[in-house]
């Protein structure tokens, strides 16, 4: 049985993420799994004290996208580990993927998410239904159903919908249940067997290229079809400068839809290739300076909406092999808070936006309610400090995979503590 956190005085942290509360130093009280007491300088006797300076008492981080392996893969993840790795990360809330053995096409597997994670009780992992049967883009799911089992939004994975009258469908169908449709954004016959950018680099590194327009050609199609069907769109993992400038005119058209982005594709390009690591090769490729820079721009006007974890979590047979043979994707759940902290840093980040994309537009998106910080309530929430070095290696990777590119090397910014439902899920 998880530890209730009883008793704890956290002293001077600032508030950021909650939707009733202003940012700003405070000292928060918590007693039996509830919040207690908020305040300035609080007196506690007794209490165990948590010197929060420097620190941010958030509501928690949520993830739109990451692999939960279970059921079928569970030798490379499964839920329990998926949920530790989500709570040492910061997170409280996960969509989980629906790529899975069998796929997450019907209620049976849907409910069987939900009752895992209920049992695991580290977090909340929110199923994304597959959209069409066996993610093979030719049937439609049981969208009612899996929405009564729990089912959060619905989406292919990594798999774009080819057929533009199957989105329609989809958007309409998931439109009638109060759900929106995820979308890997890509035209298959542009990228045809691309592992990486296709410029420069991809031809000095004699590596197949996807060009840019592969994706954002797909994204202003998605785009036209959700205006159509007057659905709900979201998505997943942009790259490309394009793309976003297609974001920015639909919402200012007032088209339903929404974008991510993961930290890889903030930070880095397709420079980095240069060794051929392949756990840099992703589903969204690393593109070109500019195209790294309309993404950061992207965010911080919040033109995309969120920052995603893309924990995608592959063996050492799938990663240690030809660039071009490998699995595309990282894990990354523990490692999206000090990425981000160190784009902070650099000034390409700003407080707000790192707060808007990784907590309030994602709970948005889900649709899962604005995160309040009220007194007799059970806590929820992950105490994140922006200055604390660690390393991810053996010791403190939680996942049941390696595949990442920041292994081995010295990361500034963890979780302190994550506490879900009044019970502590993560302490360092």
């Amino acid at each position: 049985m998880l530890p209730i956190v009883d008793n704890l005085l956290i002293e001077d942290a600032d508030l950021r993420g909650w939707a009733n509360l202003p940012p700003g130093p405070c000292s928060v009280l918590l007693v039996g799994g509830h919040f207690a007491a908020v305040g300035q300088r609080l007196d506690v006797p007794g209490a165990q004290r948590v010197d929060g300076r420097g620190c941010w008492l958030t509501p928690g981080l949520v993830d739109l996208g990451a692999a939960g392996r279970e059921p079928g893969q569970e030798q490379d993840e499964d839920l329990l580990s998926l949920s530790r790795c989500a709570a040492a990360g910061g997170y409280v809330a996960v969509a989980v993927g629906p790529d899975t053995q069998p796929s997450n096409d019907d209620h049976a597997v849907t409910e069987l998410i939900v009752r895992r994670a209920r049992d695991i009780g580290l977090c909340e992992l929110l199923p994304i239904g597959a959209l069409t049967h066996r993610l093979q883009g030719e049937t439609l799911s049981p969208m009612g159903e899996m929405t009564e089992a729990g089912a959060v939004a619905f989406g292919d994975a990594d798999r774009p919908v080819r057929s533009s009258r199957m989105l329609r469908r989809a958007l309409e169908y998931a439109r009638s249940f109060g759900r929106g449709v995820v979308t890997q954004p890509l035209d298959l016959d542009l990228a045809g067997a691309g592992v990486m950018h296709e410029g420069p680099w991809s031809t000095r590194l004699g590596l197949r290229g996807i060009p840019a327009a592969a994706e954002h050609i797909a994204v202003a199609r998605d785009i036209a079809v959700c205006q159509l069907a007057q659905g709900r769109l979201h998505l997943a993992r942009l790259s490309a400068a394009r793309s976003v400038d297609h974001v920015r005119r639909a919402k200012g058209d007032g088209i339903a839809v929404t974008a991510a982005v993961t930290p890889w594709h903030l930070l880095l390009t397709d420079s980095a290739l240069c060794d051929y690591d392949a756990n840099l090769r992703f589903v969204a490729p690393l593109r070109e300076r500019q195209d790294r820079e309309a993404l950061l721009a992207g965010v911080r006007d919040g033109t995309i909406d969120a920052v995603c974890s893309d924990h995608q979590p592959w063996s050492v047979a799938d990663k240690e092999v030809e660039f071009d043979r490998a699995q595309p994707g990282a894990i990354g759940l523990q490692t999206v808070w000090p990425l981000l902290c160190d784009l902070v840093r650099r000034g390409e980040l700003d407080d707000t936006s790192l707060v808007r994309a990784t907590m309030t537009m994602p709970r948005a998106i889900l649709g899962l309610p604005a995160p309040m910080l009220r007194i007799g309530e059970p806590a929820t929430f992950a105490l994140l400090d922006p200055d604390r070095a660690w390393t991810l290696d053996n010791a403190t990777n939680l996942s049941k995979c390696r595949n990442s590119p920041v292994w081995g090397k010295q990361l500034v910014g963890r979780a302190l503590l994550t506490v879900y439902g009044g019970r502590v899920t993560h302490s360092d």
